[in-house]
């Protein structure tokens, strides 16, 4: 009976708000007699308007509080419950994982309270030791990011050709974002720097590390430069060298495949090896050619011995090209970043 009455109430609480507040008040006169006195007292329609619409906003404010604390309330619960089952999730795993180390998984174990205060204390610290550890490496990478950077601009490798190397890499993969939602260590800056790292590291690995003399004297280097032949002004796009020791074989600078083996008027007996991620080598005026097309080499391969074939040479030597998606670079400058950048990764294995 009682419950019904409650919810006759509240079906009708909604007229009486709304006829309280929109209510046509008048002036009234409370009379009030004492000792055979009279007394008046006067309340106009505004008060009583004030007064009632104030009582009803009182009670939506009280009403409001009293469901947002519900609200809480049953939100607590439900987290209280949430973090309750986490706990026995990992309660069962600890002990599945117990039982199996012990090799008697049918032995059932138990904790009592002090333990799992011990346990949660144990993973607490080696969460904080995990952290300070991606802490200080993360320290270590930006360091080797700043150093392999200075490394590329001092190569004299621009930004376009940078983009060209990571475009040209044989990448592959599935979405990686749920790892990264699914563990803290790897968000902001700590996946930032990471993906900083490799992407420098495809890029410097791309390059040539060896050179295709082992011991060598240059001629001409790279850059702006008289023709020998002509006495104009040009850009050499190449490194010009000579073998010191009298061997004049000719090594790949990387690994590849031959990609051009033939005269060229200017340039003579010439080779061209395409790499990875973009890069080619060009090696020109030599004696003979002792690869073919399609071929693929190694550093130890050899494309032909040192010559002064072409009508552009002026005596024997070696012209060696770097070319990243057919732009020349400086081959000695490329050729030794690459070179430090390997045995920096020698030092840290």
């Amino acid at each position: 009976m009682l419950l019904h009455r409650l919810f006759v109430g509240v079906r009708l609480l909604p007229g009486l708000v709304s006829q309280g507040w929109t209510r046509q008040y008048e002036d009234a006169r409370i009379i009030l007699e004492q000792n055979g006195d009279l007394h008046y007292l006067n309340i106009s329609a505004r008060v009583q308007r004030l007064f009632v619409r104030g009582g009803i906003v009182s009670a939506g404010v009280l009403l409001f509080m009293v469901l947002a604390l519900a609200v809480t309330s049953v939100n607590l619960m439900w987290s209280r419950s949430k973090l309750e089952r986490s706990h026995e999730e990992v309660y069962r795993a600890l002990l599945s994982s117990a039982s199996e180390s012990n090799g008697d998984s049918g032995e059932k174990l138990s904790m009592n309270d002090e333990q799992m205060v011990a346990l949660a204390q144990t993973i607490r610290d080696r969460d904080i030791s995990i952290r300070r550890f991606v802490d200080t490496s993360m320290v270590a990478v930006s360091q080797e990011n700043s150093s392999m950077k200075s490394q590329l601009e001092s190569s004299g490798l621009t930004e376009k050709i940078v983009k060209i190397i990571q475009q040209n890499a044989a990448n592959g993969g599935f979405n990686l974002d749920d790892d990264v939602k699914g563990n803290p260590l790897l968000r902001g800056k700590v996946a930032d720097e990471l993906a900083t790292n490799r992407s420098l590291r495809e890029v410097l690995y791309a390059l040539p590390s060896s050179m295709p003399v082992p011991n060598f004297s240059v001629t001409s280097d790279f850059g702006i430069r008289r023709h020998p032949i002509s006495g104009q002004t040009h850009f050499h796009t190449g490194l010009d060298m000579l073998s010191q020791t009298g061997d004049e074989k000719v090594h790949a600078v990387k690994p590849g495949v031959v990609v051009l083996a033939q005269f060229h008027a200017q340039y003579g007996n010439m080779v061209v090896v395409r790499h990875t991620n973009g890069v080619e080598s060009l090696y020109a005026h030599l004696a003979n050619i002792a690869v073919k097309l399609g071929d693929k080499v190694t550093n130890e391969s050899v494309l032909g011995n040192i010559g002064s074939t072409g009508s552009s040479s002026t005596g024997k030597h070696l012209h060696l090209e770097i070319l990243i998606g057919g732009y020349p670079v400086n081959p000695q400058k490329v050729i030794r970043t690459a070179q430090y950048v390997q045995q920096i990764q020698n030092k840290q294995l």
